[in-house]
């Protein structure tokens, strides 16, 4: 394997590219060199791709795989002119003719606030900053409430947080990135999407499915990037968005930037929240929602110059949780059995650092480089059950990225490497683990007329379980104008951190086993979908349908299925995921919008040698959201319901008479919605939450003796807390 990588790399390397068309494009009848028409688009009849002119009017293109090939120049005020180019190297000089000038008038059309990119050749779906707004979105861990693609569930009956699922499994098999640089991983899965609040994400791209070995090898159902708010492209120079709802939590978020100079750009935001009030809504003797303080500070900085280019940030968090039984006090019961408690204390730190050298008489090309590097240091306690550990963790990539004669034929090669160091103690035994994962990948898309492609394959050489090798395919055909169906495959690993992955399942007081020698956890996805836009009285009904199934080679298994006992231990059997959703979005009216959605999730695994339905994930989902803004868009109104179907319980044969549940959860609804009045400078907002009251009857097992072997917080399928209703607003100042 590494000599065909090697061959295909030398391969590329050897490839130049000489032919090119050149030129200056500037107003009819008044040429000056150097000083044409800036911004001006130049593209090839009949193509997707293409190039505008730099600030002097000059442009560089590379000609088409046919000549002679017509090449059509744009500018606003002046009307289009057609070249037709014959030879594969010329040098062109345009004069646009202008056009009769008019008064001003304004065309408006509402943009989709989650759509599916239509060009991408991987299934990508959008969601930009106002969809975050639609809904009490103060952490990343909420701001899925309104999508279907992502499932947001608590995980557990006494803390309160919340967790993502995608394809019907954890979100610890979903690669979470910011901006294209591994985020939450490693012992941060323990609370990291709380960790990123919601008003400083810019947009979200959910891409399902196989993604690009230039990532990474952990992905398994997908990755979610984040781009966050870059410090040069501001809509306002300070903010403030202040929260707070009828539960007792409290936060403010800010940020300020600003551009310093033509090159240089900062940006700084911070974030903190506190909930300081004990409640138990339902009456069970614990806190719905632990007690927290949480403080979030991220500096970043922006260069751009005329060749080179690079960002860097440093970030920190400080957090404190404490919950469980109303009048649980850490000082006095933490590790005695008078009162049950649980608790997390985190630090975090961490620093990235991201260049890219750009090359002027080659624009296809370009040279990167990212690294990032975190420590991480955890607490946290169940009652009697006592975790402490801590992770330094280093992440470099180095790419190149090029073309083979024309922009039909692309590729890019690279080199990471990976360092991840953990030292981590459970109940007094202590785990250590050092890894050191060099690994060196190669990408090439292929993208002509209706059909594109991208193959890639990464090798990485892990000091403790040996080469991986992760081979990924993406497929695209445009089977209609307006319609694309895709397919993917690829393969993926990662080490699991069973502590932090399953912190869950530990609010019990099951007797623990954990199987020596673990193995990394491997899976093989492929998907299949199919987007159509259809026009219906001048507006786009957007339909979307898609198939993943997922399957396992080794999974660590988390077997909840003896009452009283958890165990930990390699898979020997089968484990898959089948999920199949059905989307469709249209707007009847300007100024409404509604999307639908289904989902059927068939998500299967080996326990103790029998094959029986992953505990605790839903065979159906639906979802309708319907969204309302004015013309003037001062006001906004939004609702969402969601249907959550059956999932299969763990038995509980064998506890106390009282204590026995249910062998399937009851399906139920919830409703969400929210009212949002803008001003000028401010924004104000409420809304509720669950607005229908439902919670799970009896969520926590034997809740009035905690410490009995029945004890068990961790069977949680629905809301734990009723009715919520919250307000805030949203200050602006300085805006561009």
């Amino acid at each position: 394997m590494k000599k065909i990588i090697l061959i295909v790399a030398l391969g590329f390397s050897v490839c130049s590219i000489k032919a090119q068309i050149t030129g200056e494009v500037f107003p009819s009848g008044n040429h000056e060199h150097g000083k044409g028409l800036p911004g001006a688009n130049v593209y090839w009849e009949g193509a997707n791709t293409g190039t505008s002119t730099d600030t002097t009017g000059a442009f560089i293109i590379l000609p088409p795989a046919r000549l002679p090939a017509n090449l059509i120049i744009s500018f606003i005020g002046f009307k289009t002119d057609t070249i037709k180019i014959f030879k594969p190297e010329e040098s062109l000089h345009v004069g646009l003719i202008p056009t009769l000038e008019m008064d001003e008038f304004v065309v408006q059309e509402r943009k989709q606030s989650t759509s599916y990119d239509m060009m991408s050749i991987r299934q990508v779906e959008q969601i930009d900053a106002s969809e975050l707004t639609r809904a009490a979105c103060c952490n990343i861990s909420e701001a899925f409430e309104t999508n279907a693609s992502v499932d947001v569930v608590s995980s557990d009956g006494v803390t309160g947080a919340k967790k993502i699922q995608m394809l019907g499994l954890d979100g610890i098999y979903t690669s979470l990135q910011f901006e294209n640089i591994p985020l939450v991983r490693g012992l941060a899965n323990l609370d990291g999407l709380a960790h990123i609040p919601g008003s400083w994400v810019q947009s979200i791209q959910i891409s399902k499915g196989s993604g690009s070995v230039v990532n990474g090898y952990e992905g398994m159902t997908g990755q979610i990037n984040l781009e966050f708010l870059k410090p040069d492209d501001l809509k306002e120079k300070v903010f403030i968005n202040l929260y707070g709802n009828v539960m007792g939590r409290s936060e403010i978020n800010a940020h300020i930037g600003d551009k310093l100079n033509e090159k240089w750009s900062t940006l700084f935001l911070a974030h903190a929240n506190m909930n300081q009030i004990p409640l138990d809504n339902n009456n069970d003797g614990f806190m719905d929602v632990t007690l927290k303080k949480q403080l979030n500070l991220f500096s970043r900085w922006k260069y751009k110059g005329e060749h080179y280019r690079a960002q860097f940030g440093v970030r920190g968090i400080v957090e404190e949780k404490t919950g469980g039984e109303m009048n649980f006090n850490p000082e006095t019961d933490f590790g005695t059995t008078s009162l049950y408690g649980v608790g997390a204390n985190g630090n975090h730190i961490e620093g990235f650092y991201k260049s890219g050298i750009v090359f002027d008489n080659r624009p296809w090309r370009s040279l990167a480089i990212i690294t990032r590097g975190s420590y991480h240091d955890q607490t946290l306690f169940a009652g009697l059950m006592n975790y402490k550990g801590n992770e330094t963790y280093f992440y470099s990539n180095f790419i190149f990225s090029d073309i083979i004669k024309t922009t039909e034929h692309k590729y890019k090669l690279g080199a990471s490497y990976v360092f991840d160091d953990y030292n981590e103690t459970f109940n007094g035994k202590n785990y250590v683990r050092t890894e050191h994962v060099p690994g060196i990948y190669g990408e090439y898309t292929f993208a002509r007329d209706k059909i594109q492609t991208i193959l890639g394959a990464r090798s990485d050489f892990h000091n403790l379980y040996g080469t991986q090798v992760s081979p990924k395919a993406n497929f695209k055909y445009e089977f209609s104008k307006r319609g694309a169906a895709r397919v993917s495959m690829g393969r993926g690993f990662r080490v699991a951190n069973i502590f932090v992955d399953n912190n869950s399942t530990f609010v019990s007081q099951r007797v623990i086993s954990i199987q020596n020698n673990l193995l990394p956890e491997v899976a093989w996805n492929t998907g299949i979908s199919a987007t159509q836009k259809v026009e219906i009285a001048e507006r786009d009904l957007t339909l979307h349908a898609e198939y993943f199934y997922t399957q396992f080679e080794n999974q660590v298994v988390v077997d909840r299925e003896t009452p009283g006992a958890l165990s930990f231990y390699n898979l020997i059997g089968s484990s898959y995921s089948n999920a199949i959703q059905v989307e469709v979005a249209y707007e009847p009216w300007k100024v409404f919008e509604i999307r639908t959605a289904i989902k059927y999730l068939d998500v299967q695994s080996t326990y103790a040698g029998v094959q029986k339905q992953m505990p605790l994930v839903p065979n159906w989902r639906g979802m309708v959201t319907l969204g309302y803004q004015t013309l003037n868009k001062k006001w906004q109104a939004d609702f969402t319901t969601q249907f959550v179907g059956e999932s299969r319980i763990p038995s509980t044969i064998g506890n106390a008479p009282e204590n026995i549940r249910n062998e399937k959860s009851s399906p139920y609804f919830l409703m969400n919605t929210q009212l949002t009045r803008r001003f000028r400078h401010i924004e104000v907002y409420a809304g509720s939450e669950n607005l229908g009251d439902y919670r799970q009857p009896d969520a926590i097992i034997s809740a009035d003796k905690p410490f009995d072997s029945d004890f068990d917080a961790s069977m949680i399928w629905g809301p734990i807390f009723g009715r919520s209703f919250y307000a805030g607003l949203r200050l602006m100042i300085f805006k561009s």
